[in-house]
């Protein structure tokens, strides 16, 4: 047994050498965060400026600053901070005394490599922190961002050591000039979110240790420099998007090798676009410019390229069939392009989002779009696109929105299409589709938004439809629907249009349930009967449109609010407590006006023949009494103010139900 001993002794003293350098190396760990005195002096006044009331709870001052929430310190023997997160804390500059000793004492940490104020309400920080804090020269990261920040670019020059600033989405203005100047180490500036003017400055062009440069969101002017540009070789990313930059895009982007994002959008650049822009870039965005001429051929094909937005510019001519392998995002809607869309895009694995709506393509719908296996956004609204609905489409099961409207679409709706289990849009609206609509349409149970007006569908509303319990708008009107309406989802809520049908008979008192729905349309049908006083009961009814039907009987009372518009049911009698008044009434209150008109001249000739005196005075109460009538009639005409609000605010909702078709 003894010669075996050292086969269970060796493991035991392994074990055992384990668990010594584990406490060993716990023991260092714990030691090795013991700041230095005057360091620890520092953030104990530090902690007592603070201008808030948040850190209570996560600095403890009996305990190591290093152990601190948001502190970072260097390791041992000689412990400092390097780091330190104050984002969230709800730092203020309410108490101006406070905030001034905070920065005081701050710039009294030497070691500091990184600072992050950001997202607090700092709406101002002392002029002696941007222009005498020589403490902090190993400064190599300042977040200033989501502050609320006020006033012009303070001036930076004292951190000359900076790597990285962000003072994004604050509420600075004027020029972005001398307050950048000596920061020569910057690679990552972001001053987006402000409220900027004038030009990018040249200087900003001699950073060329420059990887991100962010200044969208603000009002600059002026064209980029393309002699410029090119000197920032190490630039990753370009961020100019929402200013008021013009001229043309700058070729020698295609020359800076490391360059994969350049975003530009919602600006004023005109001209091409340069032909060999997308040569390293992996994301472009150039959409919502003045862009001319042709998509270039080679634009789409490098094969880093993902990502492509061109939407909202005046591009003509094709659609390039040369694609890159990785897009997944390709947007060019809104221009006006022209040919077939390219067979190519169905080669694409990883495409996700496809949106050409908007331009004059014309042709079939590609059934190689069915490869895209990954698609759940495509957008084919608004061309010329002509032909049946691709069955090859059903096999885009990640579908989640499907818009092919405005086309000239023809045939019926394919079984294949109704099987989506993801898909929450559907819009075919204004082609020329036919057929009954399919019951198997309950099977998109996730259907939010099904819009099928203005087409030639015919028959019944299938009832299945009110099994689609995430339905909130259904647009159905202008086909040549008939029978009865069968009862609807409750979860309707913006619209449910039925109008420009073959629809008779009486309107089912169900369609009282729908409490949430806003709209409801059951205008230019052959509805008869009496009008539901269900409908008075739809909560959230807004708008009711009845009109060009043959209803009778009395019109229930609706809420205040309510526009309902009755013309064209000539057996329809509204309530006179409503906002529409019946002809009767109006009549009547005509004849009552002229005979108080003709006893009043009447009255008035007998006096005025009784006495000249008397005719004076009738003449002076008769000016004033004219008087009161016009403030009277001025006074009177307020409530029509109030009308003519009230059916503003129904032609914009009404307007925005009628796009929505």
């Amino acid at each position: 047994m003894g010669r075996y001993a050292h086969v269970f002794f060796v493991p035991l003293f392994l074990l055992f050498l384990c668990c010594f350098s584990s406490f060993f190396v716990y023991g260092l760990a714990a030691s090795s965060f013991q700041l230095v005195l005057k360091q620890r002096a520092i953030m104990t006044n530090l902690s007592k400026s603070l201008p808030t009331s948040q850190t209570n709870g996560l600095w403890n001052t009996t305990t190591d600053p290093c152990r601190w929430v948001g502190v970072t310190c260097s390791p041992a023997p000689s412990s400092v901070v390097t780091f330190l997160s104050l984002s969230r804390l709800g730092l203020s500059a309410t108490n101006s005394s406070l905030v001034l000793r905070f920065f005081d004492i701050l710039c009294r940490l030497d070691s500091l490599k990184s600072l992050d104020l950001s997202q607090n309400f700092l709406t101002s920080i002392p002029g002696s922190f941007f222009s005498n804090c020589s403490g902090l020269f190993r400064l190599e990261s300042l977040n200033l961002s989501y502050n609320g920040l006020n006033g012009p670019l303070p001036r930076l020059s004292g951190f000359g050591a900076l790597r990285s600033l962000n003072l994004s989405f604050n509420t600075l203005y004027g020029a972005v000039d001398n307050g950048l100047e000596n920061l020569t180490r910057l690679k990552s500036l972001d001053l987006s979110g402000n409220h900027f003017t004038g030009e990018i400055p040249a200087l900003i062009f001699g950073y060329e240790n420059l990887t991100l440069l962010d200044l969208s969101q603000n009002n600059l002017t002026g064209s980029v420099p393309a002699e410029g540009i090119e000197k920032l070789s190490k630039l990753k990313e370009l961020i100019l998007s929402s200013n008021l930059l013009g001229g043309r895009i700058p070729s020698g982007l295609a020359r800076i090798k490391t360059l994969f994002r350049f975003a530009a959008h919602q600006n004023q650049f005109t001209g091409s676009i340069p032909r060999e822009l997308t040569t390293h870039v992996s994301a472009l965005d150039l959409s919502y410019n003045g862009l001319t001429g042709e998509i270039p051929p080679e634009l789409l094909s490098p094969p880093s390229l993902e990502y492509v937005d061109l939407t909202g510019n005046h591009l003509q001519g094709p659609i390039p069939w040369n694609l890159s392998q990785r897009l997944y995002r390709l947007r060019v809607g809104n221009n006006t392009l022209n040919g077939s869309i390219p067979s190519t895009i169905g080669k694409l694995p990883n495409l996700t989002y496809l949106e050409l709506n908007d331009n004059v393509l014309d042709g079939e719908i590609s059934s190689m779009l069915g490869n895209c296996k990954n698609l759940m956004l495509l957008n084919l609204a608004s061309n010329q696109l002509e032909g049946t609905l691709t069955k090859e489409l059903g096999s885009l099961k990640q579908l989640v929105v499907l818009k092919l409207q405005e086309n000239k679409l023809s045939g019926e709706i394919p079984d294949e299409l109704l099987t989506f289990q993801n898909l929450s849009t559907l819009d075919l609206s204004r082609n020329f589709l036919n057929g009954k609509i399919p019951p198997a349409i309950s099977n998109l149970k996730m259907l939010s938004v099904l819009n099928l007006q203005s087409n030639g569908f015919n028959g019944s509303i299938p009832g299945s439809i009110s099994s689609l319990d995430f339905l909130i708008e259904l647009q159905l009107g202008n086909n040549r629907l008939s029978g009865t309406v069968p009862r609807m989802p409750n979860s309707l809520k913006i619209a449910l249009n039925l109008s420009s049908n073959l629809f008779s008979g009486p309107i089912p008192s169900y369609l009282g349930d729908l409490s949430l729905l806003e709209i409801l349309d059951l205008s230019d049908n052959s509805f008869s009967g009496e009008v539901p006083s269900s409908l008075t009961e739809i909560q959230s009814l807004t708008v009711l449109n009845l009109s060009n039907n043959q209803l009778s009987g009395v019109l229930p009372k609706f809420r205040s609010f309510v526009q309902v518009i009755t013309t064209g049911n000539k057996d329809l009698i509204s309530n006179t407590s409503s906002k529409t008044t019946s002809t009767s009434t109006k009549t009547k209150i005509k004849i009552s006006y002229v005979l108080v008109m003709i006893l009043a001249f009447v009255g008035g000739f007998i006096v005025s023949v009784s006495a000249s005196a008397v005719i004076q005075k009738c003449f002076n109460q008769g000016t004033s009494n004219r008087q009161n009538a016009r403030r009277h009639a001025f006074h009177s005409n307020s409530p029509f103010l109030g009308n003519s609000i009230e059916r503003l605010r129904w032609f914009q909702h009404w307007d925005y139900a009628r796009n929505l078709r």
